[in-house]
């Protein structure tokens, strides 16, 4: 009961008002991609935040995991993270996202920063726990911007 009441409101925390809800069908972050995105914004810095990442998502995250002041003071401080939605291979947006990913299962997150924002996509953890699969395009999810190139 404990763990539902902590995604619940984990889910909560995630969700800033005028966001685009979920519908009904697209219930809430899937296991493990709230932590994940949690890692990859340095609000967990953990040892098990660095090991959560395997195969091409781990080439990914350690770019983002790791301190890097530069690129932290380029991008600015972390304003907000929320969950924005399931990605979707039949939406434009996302199908140019999910043809170089080894899975089509992935949580979206509107990630803001003071100077930038990015849209994070993110698989659920395997029965193991680990996250297979990350993609992190600027801009907002499904900016027209991301389609350009």
């Amino acid at each position: 009961m404990t763990r539902i009441l902590t995604i619940i409101f984990t889910a909560s925390l995630l969700s800033p008002p005028g966001m685009a809800q979920p519908s009904p069908a697209d219930p809430g972050p899937r296991p493990g991609t709230v932590e994940a995105m949690k890692c990859l914004v340095r609000q967990d810095t953990s040892p098990a935040c660095k090991t959560m990442f395997q195969g091409s998502a781990r080439t990914i995250a350690m770019r983002w995991v790791f301190q890097d002041s530069e690129r932290d003071f380029k991008r600015g401080t972390l304003l907000s993270a929320g969950y924005w939605g399931r990605a979707s291979d039949s939406n434009r947006f996302d199908a140019k996202i999910l043809t170089n990913q080894p899975t089509k299962e992935m949580d979206i997150f509107d990630v803001k920063f003071a100077h930038v924002e990015y849209s994070f996509y993110i698989s659920p953890a395997d029965a193991d726990g680990k996250i297979r699969a990350v993609a992190i395009p600027l801009y907002a999810p499904h900016d027209p911007l991301q389609l350009g190139g």
